[in-house]
């Protein structure tokens, strides 16, 4: 009983094992690492109009959260990085820009 319970589990740990890949785990980080490449910029541009508007309150709250973001990206980076992906950030700004021309053409 004890073996069919555990050849069960072996079975079950495996195939687990087996349905998170290498890639599925690289394009998940990409996607994350796309998400916050764009959030950055949103809120890189916000702190901008803050500054130049004399919101010094509002535009150091949002200095801490591009901080925050660029943090964010590094580690996303260094993971990417770790799994054999060459210049993450950079593949991700080039997918970004090709992801808003398709847009524009498509209008």
């Amino acid at each position: 009983m004890k073996a069919i319970v555990s050849i069960v589990a072996g079975i079950i740990l495996t195939s687990s094992a087996i349905g998170q890949t290498p890639e599925q785990k690289k394009k998940e980080e990409m996607k994350d690492l796309k998400k916050d490449v764009v959030e950055k910029r949103e809120e890189r541009k916000e702190m901008g109009k803050d500054f130049t508007h004399a919101k010094f309150k509002k535009g150091l709250a949002e200095r801490k959260e591009v901080r925050a973001e660029k943090r964010d990206i590094k580690s996303d980076e260094k993971r990417l990085k770790a799994q054999g992906v060459k210049h993450p950030v950079y593949k991700a700004k080039h997918k970004i820009k090709a992801e808003k021309e398709e847009k524009k053409a498509k209008l």
